[in-house]
Formats: C-alpha cells, structure tokens, sequence
C-alpha cells in the first residue's frame, strides 16, 4: 500500500482557486467535488470551473464525484464529462458515484466514459449497503468508498455505532470476493486532530479498509500514518522473515506460513 494510494483529498469545484492546492497538498488523489459541497446555486458555475481547468490541463489527473442519479445534474454531469472523455482529455482518472445503490447506473457512466476511467461506488444508503454484492460484481465498479454521515442519516445510528462498522465490514468483504480494491473508508470528523484521527485511520484499517476520504489537507498526514505500519510492525515483520522455515516463535508467538505471509505484506510498504 503506497501512501499515494490511500487519501482522497476534496475540493470544491465551486473553488477553483484551490485547486492546485488541492493539488500540491500530498494526497494520493484529489476529487473535485460536483455534489455536496456546492450549493444548487453554483452547480451551473461549478460545472464551468471543473471543464475549464480540465481542459487547460492540470498538474495531476483527477477524480470527480458527480451529482447523484437522482438528481437534476446527473445527465448534465455525465454529458460534460463524456465529452472531455471523447476529446482526449486527460484530466480526468476517476468518478465518484455517490448515492450508488443501482448497478444500472454503473454501467450507464462506464458507458458514456469509457474503460479507463476509474469508476467509485460511495455507500451511503441502508439500500446501497443491502444491493453490495450486487453492485460489486458490477463489471463496471472499479472500487467502494462510503459516506458515513449519510449512512448514519439513513440508519438513525451514530456515526461512530457497530452499525457503521458492520456496513465496512460487508464491503470489505464483498470486495474481496469481487477481486476489487479494500473499500475506502468515510473522512475523519475532525479537521485538526491529529492524533485521533491517526487512531481511527489505524482502526479502520485494521478492519480491512485501507484508504480514506478527506475534506481537509491538515487531514491527510494522520491518514498516511494511520494506514501505513508502524516502526514496530516492520520489525516484527523482520523478526518474522528472519526465522521464516516451517513453525517457530517469535517473541512468545507462534509462526507458521499466515504469521509469514503477514509480515511479507507489512514489509511491502517500505
């Protein structure tokens, strides 16, 4: 797990001017943001800002979450967008599909974008969570992410509730079946604590989840550190390698082949 591939940083599409912060920030990917973090009133301007910075050409590809299907700039989202597709834009590496609970809608933008744009279906819905396996056998879905602060809106439960967990547990495990990427976990709450939201990025990824969403660049070094291992699990991992040959300890603990093959994974980070 490389740490550029484990934070998806958001900005505002109503905001150009930050865009190539957004940029220069050090996340793994950048999403400009369509849907929520514009307001209706800027969705026309919003849409105009997007085209015009893709098409005089970014230091970076990026990702775009688009208005959901159910909405009034769906169509209008994936028109524009497929006509940069068709003239060779190459600008744009992904898309954000929130609200996804349709394998339908899957395809309809695989479709109008072509093969090599990566398609992401956010979570955000007790519907989208029960149609994950479906929707993840998709031929079209590249990778899950979830939004947990519409989840939780839709469940009645807190954010931080068993509940939650149970929805990334679900999708952790219908991606692995599907041969997909480990989902990508929800933004941290907080924009400046540091040193929780290092926890919980550790806690998600020890749940199996192994990027993160953020709406801040003040969030994206406890992200990194949170996914990454730790000084002391590289040189278990070592300790480990270093008896590697049939079952033996290592500090009191018992090792065989997963013990091995475990710290052959830790140690691919370095």
């Amino acid at each position: 797990m490389l740490q550029s591939s484990i934070s998806y940083l958001f900005v505002p599409a109503s905001r150009p001017e930050r865009f190539a912060k957004a940029l220069a920030a050090g996340a793994g990917q950048v999403i400009i943001d369509l849907e929520d973090a514009v307001a209706v009133e800027d969705k026309d301007t919003s849409l105009a800002h997007l085209i015009e910075a893709l098409n005089d050409g970014l230091d970076t590809p990026v990702h775009v979450r688009i208005n959901a299907a159910d909405s009034p700039w769906f169509n209008r989202d994936i028109a524009a967008l497929a006509a940069l597709t068709a003239q060779g834009s190459a600008g744009l590496s992904g898309v954000i599909i929130p609200k996804a609970e349709d394998a339908a809608v899957l395809a309809e933008v695989r479709t109008a974008l072509g093969g090599d744009i990566e398609l992401i279906a956010l979570v955000e819905s007790a519907l989208g969570v029960s149609r994950a396996r479906e929707l993840a056998q998709s031929p079209e879905l590249s990778r899950f992410a979830v939004g947990a602060v519409d989840l939780s809106f839709d469940l009645d439960v807190e954010i931080s509730s068993s509940t939650i967990d149970y929805a990334y547990a679900a999708l952790v495990v219908e991606s692995r079946l599907a041969g997909l990427p480990a989902p990508i976990a929800s933004p941290p709450l907080s924009l400046h604590d540091t040193e929780g939201n290092e926890i919980d990025a550790r806690r998600l990824r020890g749940m199996g989840l192994t990027a993160q969403l953020c709406i801040h660049p003040a969030q994206l070094a406890p992200i990194h550190a949170g996914f990454l291992p730790t000084a002391e699990q590289f040189a278990w991992a070592r300790n480990v390698l270093a008896a590697e040959g049939g079952a033996s300890q290592v500090g009191g603990q018992m090792v065989d082949k997963p013990v091995q093959d475990r710290a052959r994974r830790i140690l691919s980070h370095e």
